[in-house]
């Protein structure tokens, strides 16, 4: 399905552009219609609703990574940086190793694949994850607005970035330019590389994603906006993911 985008980033009406077989064949993406039916997300506390965790998908970009960390810790909604280390070649850095915020914590992960982004080892303080990339800054005050529309909505995903599937020449989907997307006012997904999820989600991927899915995602190095965005859709009724403000959206 995509979704029009209104200026405060969605209008719920909904455009089907794939057939009822093919939406069968889904098997509502990639979930077990059981575990969909069954599983509630954590409420939130207090605690959860002014605060929040940062999950930084990084590899080989050290400066970048000191950047990013550096910036987002002053953010003043953060209580926890999570650093999701893959390379098992390299240490990280001192400077994130011994950051003087004491807020960051290094994850040192076996398998360099892009689900390993939402495979959390040191548990979160907090069910509100922004899930970023080390490439990605954004002013605290962006963030703040994102995690607030966030808190909510904490069943749905809120994307900084979205994107239209679209069909190649071949007559397979495949991501469509952030011009196309803009062009034709609707979207498709979000992408993981600046949003907000709730935490159960990180572990429902990990543990229920279709492995199907799963694996492919291992294989091409890709497509986890995807995986992710319409895991959530599912187990939200099908109801689409959530865009930040616009000016938040602006911001980078």
């Amino acid at each position: 399905q995509t979704y029009h985008r209104d200026e405060n980033g969605i209008d719920e009406r909904k455009t089907a552009t794939i057939d009822n077989g093919q939406m069968a064949a889904l098997d509502h993406d990639g979930v077990d219609d059981h575990v969909v039916a069954t599983k509630i997300l954590t409420p939130l506390s207090d605690f959860d609703r002014e605060f929040y965790s940062v999950r930084i998908n990084t590899w080989k970009r050290n400066p970048q990574l000191i950047a990013a960390v550096d910036h987002i810790a002053t953010c003043d909604g953060v209580a926890r940086v999570q650093v999701v280390w893959c390379d098992a070649d390299e240490q990280p850095p001192p400077d994130i190793l011994h950051h003087p915020s004491d807020k960051v914590v290094v994850e040192y992960h076996t398998i360099n694949n892009l689900n390993e982004r939402f495979r959390i080892l040191d548990p979160s303080p907090t069910l509100g994850i922004l899930s970023i990339d080390d490439d990605i800054l954004r002013p605290c005050e962006a963030l703040d607005a994102g995690f607030f529309k966030w808190t909510t909505a904490p069943d749905r995903m809120i994307a900084f970035d979205s994107r239209l599937h679209v069909e190649n020449p071949g007559g397979n989907w495949q991501y469509g330019y952030l011009s196309t997307t803009r062009a034709a006012n609707k979207y498709s997904m979000g992408l993981t590389r600046c949003c907000f999820l709730h935490r159960d989600y990180l572990d429902w991927y990990t543990n229920d994603l279709s492995r199907e899915i799963y694996n492919k995602v291992a294989e091409f190095f890709n497509c986890e906006d995807i995986a992710m965005t319409f895991m959530v859709s599912a187990y939200t009724d099908g109801q689409p993911p959530l865009l930040a403000d616009c000016w938040a959206m602006q911001t980078m």
